[in-house]
């Protein structure tokens, strides 16, 4: 099979270049990938990527800009963020009205009909050369690993857990981490806590968390077009902290926290990773550029 050539058009950050999430994070055969950042609006031509490329994907964080469509070559646009605000649905609009393929991360599919291009689904995966089961110990009961900054209900639910734990006599730990401290902090926790930001926004985590065994107990998450996944068997809701408190003296005392994480590092590795998604999204192409 001959890889796709890619050009990727991402905001000039080095997190876009070296990326914890998974797509585009590792050499796949049906793709081979050019990283192309931008910070200022762009204004690209067509026919600058049409002799070196099949076809150009556009990533919506902070990539401002349009094309002259001056050459043929396809425009995929991917949504990440539409559902963290009306704003970033809105700003997102634009962009994708303006390709030839929209590509939906977590979002309703029905948001992005109507505009013209066809819609379809292309889910998260994990970059599982970095979140995976690196075999520690599991010498912390709960975690909760997110930023808290400009979030204050997750600073009210991290410091309500750690109070609990504290009055448990649970071992707690919390706070920001980035690459490999943050796929092990998840890997030496039994149980890793997870607030969305909003009811209508599947965050990252869910996956990465799972992927690296630990048990996930998050707040109530959408239901997604064509993504596996089950509450209750491979990771655990709440819907109240009432509910945190229950859940977390049951599964840690039972031990059933160990199957729930055995289960959602099992789905997460077969289910959702960057090769496995690869040769999904070649597929679209072939079905909707002819490549």
């Amino acid at each position: 099979m001959k890889p796709l050539r890619v050009a990727l058009i991402h905001y000039d950050n080095v997190r876009q270049y070296h990326r914890m999430v998974g797509f585009w994070t590792y050499e796949v055969p049906e793709f081979e990938v050019t990283h192309i950042g931008v910070k200022e609006r762009f204004r690209y031509r067509l026919s600058e990527f049409a002799r070196d490329f099949d076809v150009i994907v556009r990533e919506d964080h902070r990539t401002h800009g349009s094309f002259v469509r001056d050459a043929n070559i396809p425009v995929a646009y991917y949504v990440v963020d539409s559902t963290l605000s009306g704003g970033h649905y809105k700003a997102r609009l634009g962009p994708a009205k303006d390709a030839d393929l929209i590509l939906v991360e977590h979002d309703r599919l029905s948001r992005f009909g109507g505009l013209g291009p066809p819609v379809r689904r292309f889910g998260y995966c994990v970059n599982d050369k970095l979140f995976h089961d690196y075999h520690l110990d599991k010498a912390v009961d709960v975690g909760m690993y997110c930023r808290v900054s400009g979030a204050p209900h997750r600073r009210e639910l991290m410091d309500w857990l750690e109070a609990f734990c504290d009055e448990r006599g649970y071992i707690f730990a919390g706070g920001k981490r980035v690459q490999i401290k943050y796929a092990q902090a998840f890997n030496r926790t039994r149980i890793s806590v997870n607030l969305s930001r909003t009811v209508t926004n599947r965050p990252h985590r869910v996956f990465d968390a799972m992927a690296c065994r630990t048990c996930l107990l998050t707040s109530s998450l959408p239901p997604v077009s064509g993504e596996v996944r089950t509450a209750g068997t491979h990771y655990l809701e709440f819907r109240e902290w009432d509910d945190l408190t229950d859940t977390i003296d049951r599964v840690l005392a039972s031990g059933e926290w160990q199957s729930i994480a055995d289960q959602g590092h099992e789905l997460v590795h077969k289910q959702h990773t960057w090769a496995i998604r690869a040769r999904e999204l070649r597929q679209v192409f072939a079905e909707e550029f002819g490549l």
